[in-house]
């Protein structure tokens, strides 16, 4: 594999940055799928990006008209604030333990004003709302152009660069625990340089550096900034309304997803990190389980999943999906941001990993389920989301993946002790 990428923090999220990741995307599908899937991506590509890449090209035409309305801020404030910039990447999982390090970043830094920038504005706001201190979200082609109008600019997603030439120390002088942080990230990243500039090409790697520190997904960019992990619930806005809708109140059920995020263009139909099986495995649950309703949730790139007694697939805002986790006795998923969503909200959930790893991406509390061959292969090639690294025609991470084992693991969990019966069909039906 060959890296055409400069290093991060010298390089714009310019629309020609972002061409030529998708040009070398394009040409992996082609040359390991051939020209129909590569055709079918460049078609998901046009259909989803174009939008938003409209989108960000009008908010970028905003950028005098914003840089003004900061340097107002900063002459007519009175209260002193601290202003930080912070452009983050990733879908809804990043960006939710993006949101619990900078609230353990910013706590005991008094008055703060956090303004974010992103690719998806509008996810962003969700996201960072509960944030003590969060104030807007932008999309991302503007965040060069404001630097100077920041007190400290930070760049994260699987790590976290702090842009030491824009921070002015003379505001801080009264924030010695602020400076800390912010020389153990400039000490930090000497140690991972090579990772951070070539992401995310080198993540998995990356992974392998955090859980050799003792760390995981949740709290890397804490320990990278030398900063006390202040918990997984985080503040999210959550609405009951799917629940009334459904009847689902004082009811027992459980979510289940098997999507992933919609931001994250492949060819074919499935991820390679979405479990095939989940139907079995509500199947048997409800064998042991028949007071417990099973509720799909989900966007577009969910497959429906004929053993749940309600399919809300696409019929859910996001913050309805989150009220119908929170009130959920456990959700069941692929690893992804609805896991994340849980852990805010301080449910449990059971996660069938393949591709990524569990040792990184896996919440002490779940019920993290690793693959029985293979797996761990996240970002081993750029088209992991899309193609078996290995080239198997679908990933034996998660076909091997026994759906009795699934619920077996689930059930005891739960408390739930009657066993599951050990059945050879499920192997003979995968050889």
């Amino acid at each position: 594999m060959q890296f055409a990428h400069a290093p991060l923090l010298n390089r714009s999220l310019s629309l020609n940055a972002r061409l030529r990741r998708f040009i070398f995307t394009l040409d992996n599908t082609l040359r390991q799928r051939g020209l129909w899937a590569a055709g079918v991506f460049l078609l998901r590509a046009l259909l989803h990006r174009g939008p938003i890449l409209l989108r960000q090209v009008r908010a970028a035409r905003q950028t005098a008209q914003i840089v003004t309305a900061f340097e107002h801020a900063r002459v007519t404030s009175d209260s002193g604030a601290l202003h930080l910039g912070v452009a983050v990447s990733g879908g809804l999982g990043d960006m939710l333990v993006i949101a619990r390090f900078l609230r353990d970043f910013s706590n005991g830094a008094g008055d703060v004003r956090i303004d974010v920038f992103s690719s998806n504005p509008a996810l962003a706001t969700w996201a960072f709302k509960g944030l003590r201190g969060f104030s807007n979200a932008y999309h991302d082609l503007l965040f060069d152009n404001l630097l100077p109008q920041f007190d400290v600019a930070l760049r994260a997603c699987q790590f976290v660069v702090v842009y030491k030439e824009h921070v002015k120390w003379s505001r801080l002088r009264e924030q010695p625990a602020l400076v800390e942080s912010l020389d153990q990230m400039l000490r930090f990243r000497r140690e991972i340089d090579v990772f951070i500039n070539h992401h995310p090409f080198l993540d998995n790697h990356l992974a392998r550096v955090a859980t050799f520190n003792d760390a995981s997904r949740r709290n890397f960019l804490h320990v990278m900034s030398g900063i006390a992990y202040g918990g997984d619930a985080f503040p999210l806005h959550a609405s009951d309304a799917a629940i009334e809708r459904c009847g689902l109140g004082g009811r027992r059920y459980i979510t289940v997803h098997n999507g992933f995020d919609t931001g994250f263009l492949i060819s074919g139909k499935r991820a390679t990190k979405c479990y095939p099986h989940f139907g079995a495995v509500v199947a048997r649950l409800k064998e042991e389980l028949p007071d417990v309703l099973f509720v799909q949730i989900g966007a577009k790139t969910s497959e429906n999943i004929d053993a749940c007694d309600i399919n809300l697939v696409n019929k859910t805002s996001l913050p309805e999906a989150a009220g119908l986790i929170a009130g959920a006795e456990l959700h069941i998923d692929n690893e992804g941001g609805l896991v994340h969503v849980a852990s805010c909200l301080g449910r449990r959930a059971a996660v069938v990993f393949g591709p990524t790893p569990a040792d990184f991406f896996g919440y002490e509390h779940n019920i993290n389920i690793a693959p029985p061959v293979c797996g761990n292969c996240w970002w081993m090639k750029t088209t992991w989301m899309d193609i078996c690294p290995k080239g198997y025609a679908a990933p034996k991470c998660m076909t091997e993946q026994d759906p009795l084992g699934v619920a077996e693991r689930i059930l005891t969990a739960l408390g739930a002790t009657s066993p599951v019966p050990a059945i050879a069909a499920f192997e003979a039906a995968v050889d």
